[in-house]
């Protein structure tokens, strides 16, 4: 067993069964209960790329131990512990990440299809009783990474910073955490209640098919853009069994490719200045649209990006 895959999975549910979508719901979505929250993820992440990091295993011990001393007052919180919440999460992110940076393409992959798949699994389970799930999540990251071989990181071949790339990954997450948010609070369209098998299933798909077809986040970039508009179309036209299966695909599809671009930068610091635009300032920016309902916003941009993107991304297309 590959103990790191086990460490992958458990702090991405952490960061969505948690983070995301466990504390902005039990504080019922009022933004001004929770801006805490992204500004300690940004002030962690910014801490962590320019930190020198000399035992980033050790690190990481403390980090899940004071994830668990955190979720202990799940969710209970007030602004300052949001803003630790927030703080431990954007500094842990891009550790962890360096630390898969000698892993395999199919170890990602099957640690993302287990975050989903769980995931998913417990997306219904009521926000205000997930204290369990917050304390056990962080518990089995410190026992998986006990047992975990890491290994030596491979150096980077360039330590540049690749703005296209990230601002990429910015857009798919904001459409995504746009989207996503703005299901989770449409009565009629709420999939995730409704077709769990059926969205696990697509997600395990959409893992296989960036495994097996996937290659490189930006030469697919038409593609998953052409994913995303499909699902906003079925969003609109109210088709909610369909976009049960498309939806989910697209979301395991760019984010495989989007984790592996991150894990090969192999470089802490790089990886943690593009979590701060991809994992907080995209993220917190799309609900503020869901939260405004006003998701036609995220298609504009991604209506903008169409045209924009022959002649300032030229150099990537295939």
């Amino acid at each position: 067993m590959n103990w790191l895959v086990i460490v992958l999975s458990s702090q991405l549910l952490y960061y969505l069964l948690i983070a995301q979508t466990g504390v902005v719901g039990a504080f019922d979505s009022h933004i001004h209960d929770l801006f805490t929250l992204p500004i300690g993820g940004i002030v962690g992440a910014l801490l962590s790329a320019y930190w020198r990091h000399h035992e980033v295993r050790q690190e990481l011990y403390f980090l899940f131990g004071s994830q668990i001393i955190v979720s202990w007052f799940y969710p209970n919180y007030s602004l300052g512990m949001l803003l630790v919440l927030g703080f431990v999460v954007g500094y842990t992110t891009p550790l962890m990440l360096y630390l898969f940076g000698n892993q395999s393409r199919l170890h990602l992959a099957v640690g993302l299809a287990i975050s989903y798949a769980a995931g998913t699994a417990f997306y219904t389970y009521p926000y205000a009783e997930r204290d369990v799930i917050a304390v056990v999540l962080p518990a089995i990251s410190v026992a998986a990474l006990f047992f975990a071989r890491t290994g030596t990181i491979p150096r980077p071949k360039s330590r540049t910073f690749d703005w296209p790339g990230v601002g990429v990954m910015m857009l798919w997450i904001f459409a995504d955490s746009a989207l996503f948010e703005t299901l989770s609070r449409s009565g009629d369209m709420d999939i995730w209640s409704e077709y769990t098998l059926l969205i696990v299933t697509s997600h395990l798909l959409g893992v296989y098919l960036a495994y097996r077809y996937g290659h490189e986040l930006m030469s697919q970039t038409r593609t998953v853009w052409v994913l995303f508009i499909l699902s906003y179309l079925l969003y609109w036209i109210r088709q909610p069994i369909v976009l049960a299966f498309v939806y989910p695909v697209v979301i395991s599809y760019y984010n495989v490719l989007l984790f592996q671009k991150l894990v090969a930068m192999r470089d802490i610091r790089l990886i943690a200045l593009s979590m701060v635009g991809v994992g907080w300032i995209a993220a917190s920016a799309a609900n503020g649209v869901a939260l405004g309902q006003q998701l036609w916003i995220a298609a504009a941009v991604l209506g903008l990006f169409a045209l924009v993107y022959p002649f300032i991304f030229r150099r990537y297309a295939l």
